[in-house]
């Protein structure tokens, strides 16, 4: 019987990945110890490579369910994924719900009909049954969001600590009118990055106000209208966490309408890096998500990932890059 390259991979102790890399020749380097092991391990086992330049199986089809794939999150994300799985000469089709359960349900529906041979899956809520007869045929992979759900391998980012690391400078500086501008409430990522706000309140000694939070779509049109009813406020806040780079582009455009500046007028946090985000004056301060690396990370655990009787999950860490946007002010009797 032919030995198969999962099988050197299980005897030498590493991923089908790196056995891959090393005989196939990328596409990244592997260490001269890790070489030198599953080089002894191919000669105890007899593995035989197919020869070059004849395909040893036809190229996988992935497919990649997201909410939005025009949010640059998302676009950022696939675009890790299709590197990945281009590498290994395998395809990626992509395919967005619009935050729409039925529209979500319909086409999970027609993936399981069609022949698509890997999920990658973003739910916009909790795991829809409609999930289940595709689960049963291919593997999934949930990505960015998990529905609260630990069924399957999955990639999210430190959601709530990054929100909390956001709000937490903002009151450092002495804002202690912080809002909140918030994706939906039926997404987990938006639940879990208000629950750090609402814990950098606390620790910071400062009341949770529910008008100062405002929840909605993951849309421009939102956060420019979130931002308007905010500062339109008589006791408006005094400094801005927006929770997504969508919903910040829409606070920006509500301030220059208004003819507001930060951080003179109202201080701003925002999530997700952009090229726009440094080129504004001030420079906008944000939390930057390593967005390509959460499509790059669940394209790997979708094709080497298996095997695992429970679910791997992977946390991917943000960083704050501080500009000058998250200044507070100073008053006239400071200056004076």
């Amino acid at each position: 019987m032919s030995v198969s390259m999962r099988e050197v991979a299980k005897r030498a102790g590493v991923s089908l990945a790196t056995v891959s890399y090393v005989v196939n020749g990328g596409p990244r380097p592997v260490s001269r110890t890790l070489r030198e092991r599953i080089e002894e391990t191919i000669r105890e086992l007899g593995y035989e490579a197919a020869p070059r330049g004849r395909s040893r199986r036809r190229p996988r089809l992935v497919a990649a369910l997201v909410p939005d794939a025009t949010n640059s999150f998302f676009a950022q994300a696939l675009a890790g994924a299709q590197d990945v799985l281009s590498a290994q000469g395998d395809l990626l089709l992509v395919a967005s719900s619009a935050e729409d359960g039925e529209v979500e349900r319909q086409q999970l529906l027609a993936l399981h009909r069609s022949h698509v041979d890997g999920l990658l899956f973003t739910p916009r809520g909790g795991l829809p049954e409609e999930l289940e007869p595709l689960a049963a045929r291919v593997p999934v992979v949930l990505m960015d969001r998990d529905g609260d759900s630990d069924r399957f391998p999955r990639v999210t980012m430190d959601d709530e600590q990054s929100a909390f690391r956001a709000v937490r400078v903002l009151a450092e500086c002495g804002h202690r009118r912080i809002a909140l501008i918030n994706g939906p409430e039926h997404a987990d990522t938006a639940r879990h990055r208000r629950q750090g706000y609402r814990d950098a309140l606390a620790m910071a000694g400062i009341p949770w106000r529910t008008e100062y939070v405002r929840e909605g779509p993951f849309e421009r049109d939102f956060g420019r209208s979130a931002t308007r009813a905010l500062l339109g406020s008589p006791d408006r806040p005094e400094a801005i966490f927006s929770s997504s780079a969508i919903l910040t582009v829409g606070v920006i455009e509500a301030l220059r309408e208004m003819g507001l500046s930060w951080p003179e007028d109202v201080a701003v946090i925002g999530f997700g890096d952009a090229p726009w985000a440094a080129l504004l004056t001030p420079p906008l301060t944000i939390i930057d998500q390593p967005c390509r690396d959460v499509g790059a990370v669940a394209a790997r655990l979708l094709t080497h990932g298996g095997g695992s009787a429970r679910p791997e999950h992977v946390v991917l860490d943000s960083h704050l890059i501080l500009r000058e946007s998250h200044w507070k002010a100073r008053q006239p009797e400071e200056v004076a």
